[in-house]
């Protein structure tokens, strides 16, 4: 599988490797994903809109709708209280089910409103959709051989399609910044990013990247587009809303995180693999700080050290791609779809040794839960580091030779705009 990965990301006037071989293992992966998806769809139809043991159709997907649903009809506290919102599942699948919970600030079932007004079956298929395309679609700007291939056999794809996640509108957000950043749309960039809001724990980075690369109307435009949000959610529900989400939040904190309640085994961060692992939450948390501190040092430093230059976008961005997941608290499987655009930058740039680590966090969604399931082990954050202190080797080894380099990149992603 790595080396299919690996493949995938080579562009294709460089494909040396059995190319015809690797296309039939390309197309043996696409056609095996998605239909064991629909043989998991299929089963949470058995009794209601469940499997009958627990697990709704759409998975988590179920949680972005009531929201928006109940926020639609002026109860979006309900989605706050585990007890309502379980009784309102139960309701809507027509059968028993898990308790399934709502950690999203009221910013989230703001922008996810219109998926209120379908119908849920149709709401999760335009949710799918939607979030691939809008993915892909950016993809398509770094990689206009490859993008299509890449964004459908991309591992993560897969996690995040079972779970009915966020993973591809997080990716479609972080990419289409980026791409805007790199164009000079810079005041249109941080009103994007504005919208990583919906997701706090991966949005922490972006102000220090930012303002370490002097960016000053993109930060403005985050600035701008977060207080907008929160103004419109407290005009639309209220501070009261904000005041249950933080409650919940801490709530979720201590059962999730801290006393790995239900899925911690899909989790990939460092303080999640001290305490798999058995380590003590002090411990947990002091590794977590370190980790946290060194992803953003990088950002800090590879962002001033390019604030001046045109070369810098792939580098840039793939720093902060790999340190917004490695240094983060709270990072999933399906969040590391955005590394898809972070290693197809790369990539053709990467030596054996960058090609092998990126190789490698390209398949960790797919191994992490696996591994994490049946041993004290949760490899996932270890599976992100390599590629991303290998980017930054680079970076600081041998500054000038990226600047030699830099304008291919440019020079695609203006060819495919």
């Amino acid at each position: 599988m790595a080396s299919l990965i690996s493949d995938l990301l080579t562009p294709p006037a460089t494909t040396t490797r059995k190319p015809a071989l690797l296309k039939f293992a390309a197309h043996v992966w696409l056609a095996l994903w998605p239909t064991v998806c629909l043989i998991m769809l299929s089963m949470e139809l058995r009794f209601g809109w469940t499997d009958g043991i627990g697990h709704p159709f759409g998975e988590d997907f179920i949680n972005f709708w009531s929201a928006a649903y109940l926020a639609l009809h002026g109860h979006i506290l309900t989605a706050y209280d585990f007890a309502a919102f379980h009784h309102f599942h139960t309701r809507l699948v027509g059968y028993e089910m898990n308790l399934y919970h709502y950690s999203y600030p009221p910013v989230m079932a703001l922008v996810t409103l219109p998926f209120g007004l379908l119908p849920y079956p149709a709401a999760w298929l335009v949710w799918q959709v939607g979030g691939w395309l809008a993915f892909a679609l950016c993809l398509r700007k770094v990689t206009p051989g490859n993008w299509l291939l890449l964004s459908l056999a991309w591992p993560a794809l897969y996690v995040n399609t079972i779970s009915g996640q966020n993973g591809c509108w997080i990716a479609a957000i972080t990419g289409w910044g980026l791409l805007l950043l790199q164009s000079h749309r810079c005041f249109a960039a941080g009103l994007v990013f504005s919208l990583l809001m919906i997701k706090p724990q991966l949005a922490w980075l972006f102000p220090i990247a930012l303002l370490s690369g002097r960016e000053w109307k993109a930060l403005t435009g985050m600035i701008v587009g977060a207080v907008c949000l929160f103004l419109a959610t407290l005009a639309a529900y209220g501070p009261t809303a904000w005041y249950a989400w933080h409650e919940r939040v801490g709530i979720l904190r201590r059962i999730i995180l801290e006393n790995g309640g239900g899925v911690m085994h899909r989790m990939m961060s460092v303080f999640v693999f001290v305490r798999h692992a058995g380590g003590g939450l002090t411990l947990a948390y002091a590794a977590q700080a370190i980790a946290s501190l060194i992803a953003a040092s990088l950002v800090v430093l590879i962002w001033r050290k390019t604030a001046t230059t045109q070369y810098a976008f792939r580098w840039r961005a793939a720093t902060l791609i790999f340190a917004m997941l490695a240094g983060s608290l709270y990072v999933t499987d399906y969040d590391c779809i955005i590394l898809a655009m972070a290693c197809a930058l790369i990539w053709p740039v990467a030596d054996l040794e960058g090609r092998e680590a990126l190789a490698c966090a390209a398949i960790a969604p797919i191994l992490t839960s696996a591994i994490a399931k049946g041993t004290p082990v949760a490899l996932g954050s270890f599976m992100l580091w390599p590629a991303l202190f290998w980017i930054a080797r680079q970076c600081f080894r041998n500054r000038k030779g990226v600047q030699m380099e830099s304008g291919a990149a440019t020079g695609m992603l203006s060819g495919a705009s």
